[in-house]
């Protein structure tokens, strides 16, 4: 936009004469409270009752007088079986829902509402509940939604030439042309919002569309431009308008200062959005607010108060499910931890931003609301030409029957020019559409492939820490305080402890470092050594070109053979035994080998039949399948398989223990 056409706009807006203000809403109200006075049929009061609940909804701070008069078109239109004003009913407890954030209630509200006009065909009362469920979808961030209402109501205003709706309207699609990054559209949405909006005079939307405005162009980095259009719409805010919007503005004024390095004084103007918006029902534009000073104190370095104005923001979010806002929110988190160096704490929320950002605007939405704003401008050009069409046929009818017969193919030509295009078209966007599809399948099996991963895991974490282990254990040092043992009990108790500490730190992340696993699978075979009295020897051996700190690999996999190793081939050797592991990395896997001198696999299979007690390897089960999950596939590249177990033996094929192989992937 030229700066001329900036600079008349400007001009406009501030010498724009005030209508409406706090005081004159009050006396509109109580003018119509005055009416329900005289003796009125039920359908009058019912009209009064949802102007008069309009005006406290609209007004942002008297939701709970709003619906109590909800409340009453309800109770005279349920006891008139009048279905017209239960529906309108409905419609009016969505927007006080809308107004507090509870989103999904608004929706509930709207869908009845939109029901009862679809039934009776009534496409005109229907853009009422439309637009209003556009204004929430995009709140809840389901853009794509958002979108196809708004555009729906568009052609519905149009064709009605229902002018301030069609400024409402654009003023709405700009919001959601800035999220697919393209601002100049928006600029231009907006632009015809404000000038629709300056013919009916109507301040509060001029106010609305300038501070999008002024925001598309900070989005740009146009920052003089931005403060220019803010402080203007402050300049009409000091009239006699509702606080929400002032706060609007000043919230506005201190994005554009925060952007500018000026963050004291965006501090300022953070506070005093804040101060009217505590006052105010929604929690949707406190919790905006509450991010936006919680980024400035992170950028002043003032941690504490960065953390407690964030945390606020999100928990709000959460509350009324405002995912833009809490995906706001963890970025602002993840940025704060980094600069306190809490590195742990910022990846956690960074895990977070990106799983929600996924499900907010992954690129299928992306195509989604590209694609429905193609279908509108598509419609569009089919209107114009149409329009083009019927002049030229009213042309032709009043001219010669040679010329019209001209005319009239050239009409014929034009159209199937154009049905040829939309036929063409049709095809290339059913082909699209038939890639989308099996993109959408591809990400749902991935979706399954991750949720049976996290699923196995959870398993795992229960069958790695043998609930009869423990019992031993507690039992061992049971016995050992009775027999007043009192330094073998402490030892093995110092010791068991930290297993359980280092298995506890361990579980709580999917992948481990190589030193900590290694460090957990040292103090168990060190803890069932002392418990044995130390029958067990035992060697771990890792090659040195082996990084072990920054070599990541899933938690426990290796515990639940060096269990199977101890318990089933070293214990039951009368002398014991000596239990090795050996670890070498290879194209970005780890290669790790568990041998025993125990007594064989087929031995201890004898044993347990014997002794009628077979045991269950869970442990190992649940590994197997999270290394094929992890591979997804039962065999590596090379052709290996994931996990083998060999069974060693002499030249007189007897048992001289047992030797497992694993190939772990590694990050």
């Amino acid at each position: 936009m030229k700066f001329y056409k900036i600079f008349l706009l400007l001009v406009f807006t501030i010498l724009l004469p005030i209508f409406s203000g706090s005081a004159q809403d009050q006396h509109k109200i109580d003018s119509l409270k005055s009416l329900v006075e005289n003796d009125l049929s039920f359908q009058d009061k019912i009209s009064i009752y949802k102007n008069i609940c309009w005006e406290y909804a609209t007004s942002r701070t008297h939701l709970d007088s709003a619906k109590l008069y909800a409340d009453s078109i309800l109770y005279l239109s349920t006891q008139n079986e009048y279905e017209e004003g239960i529906a309108l009913s409905n419609f009016y407890y969505g927007i006080i829902d809308r107004f507090s954030g509870n989103y999904y209630e608004a929706l509930r509200h709207f869908d009845k509402n939109l029901k009862f006009h679809e039934e009776n065909s009534d496409s005109l009362k229907m853009e009422f509940g439309l637009f209003q469920k556009g204004v929430v979808h995009y709140n809840l961030g389901n853009y794509a939604e958002s979108l196809t209402h708004y555009y729906t109501i568009l052609n519905i205003y149009q064709k009605n030439n229902m002018r301030n709706s069609i400024g409402t309207t654009w003023h709405s699609i700009g919001h959601i042309q800035r999220i697919m990054k393209k601002q100049e559209e928006a600029i231009e949405s907006y632009e015809k919002a404000i000038e629709i909006k300056r013919e009916f005079k109507d301040t509060t939307g001029i106010i609305m569309s300038l501070i999008s405005l002024g925001n598309t162009y900070g989005e740009l980095k146009r920052f003089d431009l931005a403060e220019e259009i803010h402080l203007s719409a402050n300049e009409i805010c000091k009239a006699t308008v509702p606080n929400y919007l002032k706060a609007s503005v000043l919230e506005s004024l201190g994005n554009v200062y925060h952007k500018l390095k000026d963050y004291n004084k965006a501090t300022g103007y953070y506070e005093q959005a804040i101060q009217l918006r505590s006052s105010l029902p929604s929690k949707k534009d406190l919790a905006e607010n509450l991010n936006s000073i919680g980024l400035n104190f992170t950028s002043l370095k003032k941690y504490d108060k960065a953390d407690k104005h964030l945390k606020k923001s999100m928990n709000i979010s959460k509350e009324i499910n405002a995912k833009p806002i809490l995906l706001k929110n963890y970025k602002a988190l993840k940025e704060l931890n980094q600069a306190r160096g809490n590195l742990n704490i910022a990846l956690n929320y960074q895990d977070l931003f990106v799983a929600l950002k996924d499900s907010i605007f992954d690129q299928e939405k992306n195509n989604q609301l590209i694609e429905l704003e193609t279908k509108y401008k598509l419609e569009q050009k089919e209107q114009n030409i149409q329009l083009l069409l019927k002049e030229k046929q009213l042309q032709e009818a009043n001219s010669e029957k040679e010329l019209t017969l001209r005319k009239t193919l050239i009409a014929s030509l034009l159209l199937a020019i154009l049905f040829s295009g939309l036929l063409i078209q049709t095809m290339q966007q059913r082909f699209k559409n038939q890639k989308v599809l099996l993109k959408k399948n591809e990400e749902i099996k991935q979706i399954q492939y991750r949720e049976q991963l996290q699923i196995l895991e959870m398993k795992a974490l229960r069958a790695q820490m043998n609930p009869h282990f423990l019992f031993n254990c507690l039992n061992s040092i049971n016995t050992m305080i009775l027999n007043e043992e009192n330094e073998n009990a402490s030892k093995y108790l110092s010791k068991f402890s930290k297993l359980v500490r280092l298995m506890l730190e361990n579980s709580e992340q999917p992948m481990v470092s190589l030193k900590d696993e290694l460090s957990m699978l040292k103090a168990y075979i060190q803890l069932e050594n002392l418990r044995f009295n130390d029958k067990i020897d035992h060697k771990i051996e890792v090659k040195e070109s082996i990084d072990q700190e920054n070599t990541y690999l899933p938690s426990m996999v290796l515990q639940p053979f060096v269990e199977n190793a101890i318990w089933h081939g070293l214990l039951q050797s009368k002398k014991g035994g000596l239990l090795s592991v050996f670890i070498k990395e290879e194209n970005e896997q780890l290669y790790c080998k568990i041998k025993d001198n125990g007594i064989g696999r087929e031995k201890s299979m004898a044993l347990q039949q014997a002794s009628g007690l077979q045991k269950k390897s869970m442990g190992i089960n649940i590994t197997k399948e999270r290394l094929s999950l992890l591979t997804k596939q039962k065999v590596s590249d090379t052709g290996e398989e994931v996990i083998s177990i060999i069974d060693l033996k002499d030249e007189e094929n007897q048992p001289l223990g047992t030797e497992v192989n694993i190939q772990i992937p590694i990050s």
